[in-house]
């Protein structure tokens, strides 16, 4: 496989369907796990050597994606999604890294998060509503807490252009439905859906533009029903938003019945990525710290260890973070055998049915499984307060599965690093909490990697 072709530019794609992540055609050409280890592998032969796989040496300054390996990354993929800072071009400082680092660290500015807030795209309002795994588990949320309390009143934070869960609640018996939606448009579809429905009374629903922050209510409410969730749970200023309700909405701000969800959590692991070698020096620097965001399905993330909650936000809770540092305890993940030899496993056999010679997968496959890339995270909801109705953008064990909602990548290495059984990966995440829910959110990681 040749190296010197240009580089494609997917930025774009990302603003637009950062909550609605494309699905990946298995009949693409190149689109298989297999065909992605083979063109990561190319392009590490061509861009970096050294013992260990630890030194960057470039041998070709120019390097960039072969047009039929950039195929992988165009915009329909779904594969490869990254923030605004995209990539684009090549050249760059390049990096010496002869011996192996212990501690990384990475930072980026959630742009992506509160950009969604004001967007409008089709697709990703459609993907959310026809998550299987989302919408019904509100719908079935939402009118059990309605029929609990007959003639409630519910206040709907982002309605988006269906008036979906206003239309719920309101169907379930709510009398007072405030739906808000900050986008124009999606506020002229979600009102002609509200016309629309001839089985509730007129009235029952008032959709309103703007945001919550700097609007005012009639009354207040006995329900929030808020889906304001990022691929990080807090990076779409969930928080700021909810103190914000608690204080001026709620008739009950501490009690769990209050809210649907209830909660919502952020899961994280450390990962090995196969397509990480494409994207080592001088690409790795076009990334500016920028995270990327993968389908929930894309087998070319791995988990190497089991996945810890790093973020709990208990809508109800008197002591929701304020705005500013908001810093938690480290987190220590412990690199298993059994996740190291199942990625193996997987990457092996993705290998050979490209075809590609045992013998010359074998290699291949164990070099990707047993290395380290980066940080993933991705987000869970408690819908209730028995816990019963959750909703998992990826499995209860960070499994590969369906959803609208994508999981998000920090690459903290330039390269892959070696890693084995035994070792240790330390997180310490930081968020700096905005009080204006406009203001991006900022995330700082430290990982330290703890040989066994």
């Amino acid at each position: 496989m040749a190296c010197g072709m240009e580089a494609p530019s997917v930025g774009a794609a990302s603003r637009r369907h950062r909550r609605g992540a494309r699905r990946v055609s298995a009949a693409a050409a190149r689109r298989t796990l297999g065909g992605l280890l083979l063109a990561a592998g190319a392009a590490a032969k061509c861009a970096w050597r050294g013992a260990g796989g630890l030194a960057y040496v470039p041998e070709n300054p120019q390097l960039a994606l072969p047009p039929r390996t950039a195929s992988i990354f165009g915009r329909r993929s779904g594969l490869l999604q990254l923030g605004s800072a995209g990539l684009v071009g090549a050249g760059g400082v390049p990096l010496a890294w002869a011996d192996a680092a212990q501690e990384f660290k990475s930072s980026w500015v959630a742009k992506e998060g509160t950009s969604f807030l004001t967007s409008f795209s089709e697709e990703s309002y459609g993907a959310m509503r026809d998550d299987a795994r989302r919408t019904p588990a509100f719908i079935k949320a939402i009118r059990e807490r309605v029929s609990a309390q007959p003639g409630l009143t519910m206040l709907d934070i982002g309605t988006g252009p269906f008036a979906l869960f206003a239309l719920v609640a309101a169907r379930a018996g709510a009398k007072k439905v405030y739906a808000i939606e900050a986008n124009p448009e999606a506020v002229a579809r979600a009102r002609a859906f509200v016309e629309k429905a001839t089985d509730i009374p007129p009235g029952t629903i008032e959709v309103i533009e703007g945001f919550t922050t700097a609007l005012q209510l009639p009354e207040k409410v006995d329900l929030v029903c808020a889906e304001i969730i990022g691929a990080i749970a807090s990076e779409e200023n969930c928080i700021a938003t909810i103190r914000d309700a608690q204080t001026r909405f709620l008739k009950e701000p501490n009690n769990p019945e209050s809210y649907i969800p209830v909660g919502a959590q952020t899961f994280a692991a450390p990962v090995t990525y196969a397509l990480h070698p494409v994207l080592a020096p001088p690409r790795f620097e076009k990334l500016k710290g920028m995270p990327l965001r993968l389908n929930c399905r894309d087998e070319t993330l791995q988990l190497l260890a089991e996945p810890q909650m790093i973020e709990d936000i208990q809508f109800s809770s008197p002591s929701l973070p304020a705005p500013g540092a908001w810093k938690q305890n480290p987190w220590t993940f412990k690199v298993t055998s059994e996740r190291l030899e199942a990625n193996n496993k997987k990457y092996f056999n993705a290998l050979v049915k490209e075809p590609m010679k045992e013998d010359e997968a074998a290699p291949i496959a164990k070099e990707t499984a047993y290395s380290f890339s980066g940080i993933a995270f991705w987000p869970k909801l408690i819908l209730n307060t028995a816990g019963t109705i959750v909703v998992e953008s990826r499995g209860p064990n960070g499994e590969h599965q369906k959803s609208h909602w994508q999981t998000l990548m920090s690459l903290v290495t330039p390269i892959p690093v070696p890693i084995k059984a035994g070792d240790s990966i330390v997180l310490t995440e930081q968020v700096d909490l905005q009080r204006d829910i406009l203001s991006p959110g900022k995330y700082d990681l430290n990982v330290k990697l703890l040989s066994a």
